[in-house]
């Protein structure tokens, strides 16, 4: 308790400090599961812009449609300011590319859609894009190594 003269406080009795711990630890913890929960959440709703077509779920509350659609609007922002749309996908699957060996003698160099050039021996083995290179595969000029198997 304070005094008049405006001295320190005077520290609470012995029969009261555990309680006064034990107080002040449970609201820490609360503090911290609470914050953990937020946190959470807010990745959650992160990872639904990133993945939805942009629209909200119908179970947000206010607070998370607001935080929602503001998110949405930096992410568009930022790929304004940047000149690159961040909603596609910047890494190609998988799919897309095809490891092949070389079966046709004398194919020469193959110039792709991106204009790298690939000199295409026989018996060497490549790691290409499907698109450049499924004509060659179909001919058979070609033989696909791994995947869902040759065409």
């Amino acid at each position: 308790k304070r005094g008049e003269s405006g001295g320190a406080t005077e520290p609470p009795p012995m029969e009261a400090r555990a309680s006064l711990i034990l107080h002040d630890a449970a609201i820490r913890r609360n503090k911290r599961c609470l914050l953990a929960y937020h946190n959470h959440r807010v990745d959650r709703l992160r990872k639904l812009k990133w993945d939805a077509s942009g629209v909200p779920p119908p179970h947000l509350s206010e607070a998370e449609t607001d935080f929602f659609h503001e998110y949405g609007k930096l992410i568009a922002q930022y790929s304004k300011d940047v000149g690159m749309d961040l909603t596609t996908r910047s890494i190609p699957p998988e799919h897309q590319f095809v490891e092949v060996r070389v079966i046709q003698p004398g194919l020469g160099v193959l110039v792709m859609e991106s204009g790298v050039s690939v000199n295409l021996e026989q018996g060497t083995t490549h790691y290409l894009p499907k698109s450049d290179v499924e004509s060659l595969i179909r001919k058979g000029a070609l033989q696909q190594l791994h995947g869902e198997g040759t065409m």
